[in-house]
């Protein structure tokens, strides 16, 4: 409500008042800092931006008017005006009005710096600004005093346009009021004329000497002690008599973040109270397990500290790790693969809280990402790729701060998936290799790896695995008709992808069954043997002549050293000879492996020769491999050569009781390891009697030394070598030309 106008003389007063107060509050802009444990309360044009007056608690009784009007522009009396209100009548005596600044609790005020102006038209009023201090004189700032230095009937006016300092002494109450006194004569004032006092500036300095309470709140993973990277908020409770105007975090010696609160120094309590929030980089703090406090500062610059909390910053992304497939890399047929790598130790960091991974395909830039929680997880089971065929994984690791990087992925590991089987049936047979069996394989994703194909005699229900390759998509054997019996056959195959899904047929790519008949191959035969002359008669009952003919002997008995002929034929099926075609020789001794002689090639009549001179029994094999459409043939031929030593006897003609010294060599190679046994024989009634045995040395050279004892008259006797076949000496049984021994004895009836 606007306080009426007197006259013009106090319309110009209050002109000049105004444009002091203006350039007051001007001076007054720039920004000051109390002292520590100090703060100021502007109210009124000390507070140029808002012109607030809140810190200022209000009254007035009956008869008696405040005002609120601190913007110097603008009609009526400006700033902060207690008076009375101007009509006809009169004011009871005690009535007032009052402006009232309570000192904050736990406070006082140690100075003001005030400028107004106060004014009277009845004496009567008492116009009043002052400090009360408890239990202490009042500290008398302005007052004008009632029934004192009346001037009559003029107006009583006094201004203080610039402000003034005053002491308070630590007082806790400022009164700015205007109080009716009345007289000894008049209990009431009259309210005829304005009776007022007016605040243009106020600038009171309160002295608080207590710092605030500040507790961290575990409301944030920070303060939690969780680990934590790049930009978090540190939560507090603060609280403080003038509130608190900042709080800032420290960590590692040094604030690290800061909260300015809003305050008001117009307001009686200009900070508030409560909580707050603090936002803290800790991308620019060392790393690893380290103190936190939070300290706060009050309206007057007192600073409390809270209680340390634990925190854990780790602003490093795991590093890279070698990650392996279970199993390998190879092709599955479930899609389920199991990863695994090795963590590091982290020591003061944060721990690994999963494992992100991206499977793209491979050659294509269809991928996905997902991930795995697990703490300190080195393993990732039953991991599913998207689709089947071949896939590319890379993984990264996040830590508990929710550090992670897609640059500190893994080299690729392949996860390779096919579920389904191939497809798979014979081929026709080719006229150019009849015993050549194919069978198509056909796997989209992963490819043939191997397969089987088997044989079955038609109705036996017995198989036989054949030697089966792998050629690009095809599976090849080759039936060996030359060594199966003739008849029908089944044949079935099974194939096994790269994932090893397998599947199996018994059918052509038509869908026939897949049966064949042995042989495939046309035949051919081969026949061999020592070439001997063998006497032949031909001619009817009245007339027969002989004549030599040459025949092949396949098993021939001949003697050690001689020169032997061999010699054989290659027909075809129909008898027609294989000319020009090649025949390999094999030989295979008695005790002994086999080893290729040679080849020979066939004449124009399919005939082929060989020789040989008789050193060791022997087995020669002449084989013709045959072709793709010719079965092979062969011819075996037993040559047995008969064992030779040289034979002599020291004297043929000898008295009885003298002694003869039987000696020869051996023939032939090798001999056994302990020398070749030999018998010494006679002929006695027709028959070849043994009587002596020896062993040769190694060179084969023996000697039998033989004294006859028993001979009566002259006896010659008919002696013998014989070699006998035994093991280690690949020679037959035979016994050398026989020796005579002459030997004269005394008479008797009996031979010696």
């Amino acid at each position: 409500m606007a306080l009426p106008q007197s006259s013009a003389g106090l319309r110009r007063w209050r002109l000049v008042v105004a444009v002091l107060a203006l350039a007051a509050a001007a001076a007054m802009a720039a920004p000051r800092h109390a002292a520590a444990g100090e703060f100021t309360i502007d109210s009124c044009q000390a507070d140029a931006g808002n012109f607030a007056s809140a810190a200022f608690e209000d009254f007035a009784t009956r008869g008696m008017r405040w005002r609120r009007a601190c913007d110097p522009l603008g009609p009526g009396l400006r700033g902060l005006v207690t008076g009375n209100v101007v009509r006809s009548g009169t004011v009871a005596r005690g009535a007032q009005s009052a402006f009232v600044l309570a000192a904050p609790p736990g406070t006082a005020f140690s100075r003001l710096r005030w400028s107004g102006q106060a004014h009277r038209r009845d004496c009567r009023y008492a116009l009043q600004l002052y400090a009360e201090r408890p239990g202490g004189t009042p500290v008398t700032i302005k007052n004008v005093r009632a029934n004192r230095h009346c001037p009559g009937n003029s107006a009583q006016a006094s201004s203080w346009p610039r402000p003034r300092a005053y002491d308070l002494g630590g007082a806790t109450r400022i009164v700015q009021r205007v109080v009716c006194v009345g007289s000894s004569s008049a209990r009431y004032c009259s309210s005829r004329g304005l009776n007022y006092i007016q605040t243009f500036t106020a600038e009171t300095t309160v002295a608080d000497d207590s710092g605030p309470s500040v507790a961290v709140s575990p409301d944030g993973p920070l303060a939690r002690g969780e680990w934590v990277s790049g930009i978090q908020d540190v939560g507090y409770e603060t609280a403080d008599n003038v509130g608190v105007k900042s709080a800032q975090a420290w960590l590692a010696g040094a604030g690290r973040g800061t909260e300015q609160r809003p305050c008001d120094y117009a307001q009686r309590i200009p900070c508030p109270n409560g909580p707050g929030r603090i936002e803290v980089n800790t991308q620019r703090l060392p790393e690893g397990t380290q103190p936190m406090y939070v300290s706060a500062e009050d309206a007057a610059g007192n600073v409390a500290d809270s209680a340390p909390a634990t925190v854990r910053i780790d602003n490093t992304p795991p590093g890279a790790v070698a990650v392996g497939v279970e199993g390998g890399e190879g092709w599955r047929n479930r899609n389920g693969f199991n990863l695994g790598w090795e963590n590091a130790p982290e020591g003061d960091r944060a721990p690994i809280t999963a494992a992100l991974y991206r499977l793209c395909r491979a050659g294509s830039s269809e991928c996905v990402t997902s991930s795995q929680p697990g703490i300190s997880i080195s393993r990732i089971e039953g991991l599913a790729v998207p689709a089947p065929g071949e896939w590319e994984a890379r993984l990264w690791r996040e830590d508990a701060a929710g550090n992670q990087q897609p640059a500190n992925a893994s080299l690729s590991v392949k996860l390779l998936f096919d579920p389904e089987p191939p497809e798979l049936g014979f081929e026709d047979t080719s006229a150019t290799d009849p015993t050549r069996i194919s069978v198509l394989v056909t796997d989209r994703i992963s490819g043939l790896g191997g397969g089987q194909i088997e044989i079955s005699r038609a109705g036996s229900g017995v198989w036989q695995a054949l030697p089966t390759n792998a050629e690009g998509s095809q599976l090849v054997t080759h039936v060996d008709d030359a060594s199966m019996p003739s008849g029908e056959y089944e044949l079935r195959a099974t194939a096994r992808d790269r994932a090893n899904n397998e599947a199996s047929t018994e059918s052509r790519l038509d869908g026939q069954p897949m049966r064949l008949t042995l042989p495939l191959r046309a035949g051919a035969s081969l026949q061999a043997g020592v070439l001997k002359k063998r006497s032949v008669r031909h001619g009817g009952k009245s007339h027969k002549t002989r004549h030599k003919v040459t025949v092949l002997e396949p098993r021939a008995t001949v003697r050690f050293g001689r020169h032997v002929r061999l010699a054989g034929r290659l027909l075809d099926h129909a008898g027609n000879p294989l000319a020009g075609v090649s025949v390999q020789v094999y030989s295979r001794p008695r005790e002994g492996t086999e080893a290729p002689l040679g080849t020979l090639t066939t004449n124009a009549h399919g005939r082929f020769a060989y020789a040989l001179d008789a050193l060791a029994s022997q087995t020669l094999r002449f084989s013709y491999p045959g072709t793709a459409t010719r079965l092979p043939a062969e011819g075996r031929v037993t040559l047995l050569v008969a064992g030779h030593s040289t034979f002599a006897v020291s004297r043929s003609r000898v008295l009885n009781g003298q002694s003869v010294l039987f000696s020869g060599r051996v023939q032939g190679r090798p001999l056994p390891a302990v020398g070749k046994f030999v018998e010494l024989q006679v002929l006695l009634s027709g028959k070849w009697q043994t009587f002596r045995t020896a062993r040769s040395e190694s060179d084969g050279r023996w000697r039998i030394a033989y004294r006859f004892k028993h001979t009566c008259g002259a006896q010659r006797y008919l002696l013998r070598l014989r070699l006998p076949a035994e093991a280690g000496y690949p020679f037959e049984s035979a016994a050398d030309r026989p020796l005579a021994v002459r030997v004269r004895g005394r008479p008797c009836s009996g031979g010696g």
